[in-house]
């Protein structure tokens, strides 16, 4: 494979889920090898240290064929993910009883 199809991840936001239901947000910071990144987690209150994660990694899916890692090409555009995510879901009712004219 040649090496813009891996630089295509360097600067990407992303959003990565965890099995308990939570998940973290960061940045691909730039290419370390062949198929492996340096990424940075986001932090509450301190930079986080680069870490390295295969393009293998980023590729897996959960048992229902969910993928966990999602990338976006701006803050913005993750940001927006993350909002309708942590949306409270509104239960819509729907009448099963047609109603009498």
């Amino acid at each position: 494979m040649n090496n813009k199809v891996f630089e295509t991840l360097t600067g990407m936001y992303f959003t990565v889920d965890d099995p308990d239901g939570s998940y973290a947000t960061g940045q691909v910071i730039r290419l370390a090898a062949e198929g492996l990144y340096f990424v940075r987690f986001d932090g509450n209150e301190v930079t986080l240290p680069l870490e390295l994660v295969s393009i293998g990694e980023m590729l897996e899916t959960t048992e229902e064929e969910y993928k966990l890692w999602r990338f976006f090409d701006t803050i913005e555009e993750r940001d927006k993910w993350i909002e309708w995510l942590d949306a409270p879901s509104k239960p819509r009712v729907i009448s099963l009883v047609r109603p009498t004219k």
